[in-house]
């Protein structure tokens, strides 16, 4: 039997454009009501003031990722964010905290959630409240780069750009990684971003955030579905798990807004 293969649906950029100009219109980013554990606090706020940064692991594409960053600027001090972009959309950024035009073609093609309608209006909060002195997107890229080459390449650019203004770093979970790690098809092991970071700065802390429940947007609407089925806790935790790393578990989230909400895998 011939094999039946449904057309790619064609993208109404108009209307993308559109929906995703409209929500950042239209949402605001907020501290999220947490309960912090006080001697976590304490130790992560010792270790960003030894070594100005913090490595946090994110899955791309919750809607709360950014309320998450807002919350963690206003805790511990930071006054350098750097996101897992390509470099060309510090432009980009810059001229949205300039002028508020935001120039969507040159996100239109972005499908994974690592920009998302509520990163804009978290830069725009950030540093209308005097919290963001300095942006750094530091992706390696990805054409033609191998996943150690790439992480080496994302090391170094945000190595490049540390200073004494404290640094919260927010990349993929794998990425945000400070151990060499395996995957199920790749021969090897593959060293993040986060290995690399470390083999420069050793005792730099690091962690997750950690989703319990709800949806997110990764080529595509995707769920969250490990802790579905067990009762949830009522409000966010922050705390230090016994492998060392900082944990921010949220109870419940949902999908961000997307520039390319078309593309699936």
């Amino acid at each position: 039997m011939e094999k039946f293969e449904r057309p790619k649906q064609e993208r109404n950029l108009e209307a993308e454009k559109t929906s995703f100009i409209e929500e950042v219109s239209s949402i605001s980013i907020e501290e999220i009501s947490t309960t912090f554990d006080e001697q976590s606090v304490q130790e992560l706020a010792d270790s960003i003031g030894d070594n100005k940064l913090f490595i946090l692991g994110e899955m791309h594409g919750v809607k709360e990722n950014a309320d998450i960053i807002y919350t963690l600027f206003k805790k511990f001090g930071f006054r350098q964010l750097a996101l897992e972009w390509e470099p060309e959309l510090k432009e980009v950024a810059e001229k949205y905290l300039e002028s508020g035009e935001l120039d969507f073609n040159a996100i239109k093609d972005s499908p994974d959630g690592r920009v998302t309608a509520g990163h804009f209006v978290l830069l725009k909060k950030l540093k209308s409240e005097g919290m963001l002195e300095e942006l750094v997107c530091f992706d390696g890229g990805s054409s033609g780069h191998g996943w150690n080459e790439r992480d080496v390449a994302m090391a170094k650019n945000i190595l490049d750009n540390l200073s004494d203004i404290p640094t919260l770093i927010v990349a993929g979970n794998l990425h945000a990684k400070t151990e060499p790690i395996t995957f199920g098809d790749e021969p090897g092991k593959q060293h993040p971003m986060g290995e690399n970071i470390r083999k420069e700065i050793p005792n730099v802390a690091s962690g997750r955030i950690e989703y319990l429940s709800g949806q997110y947007h990764n080529y595509g609407t995707k769920d969250f579905s490990k802790f579905s089925n067990e009762e949830l806790p009522s409000i966010a935790r922050f705390y230090k798990d016994e492998n060392d790393l900082y944990i921010f578990e949220l109870p419940k989230v949902q999908a961000a807004t997307v520039p390319n909400p078309s593309e699936r895998i």
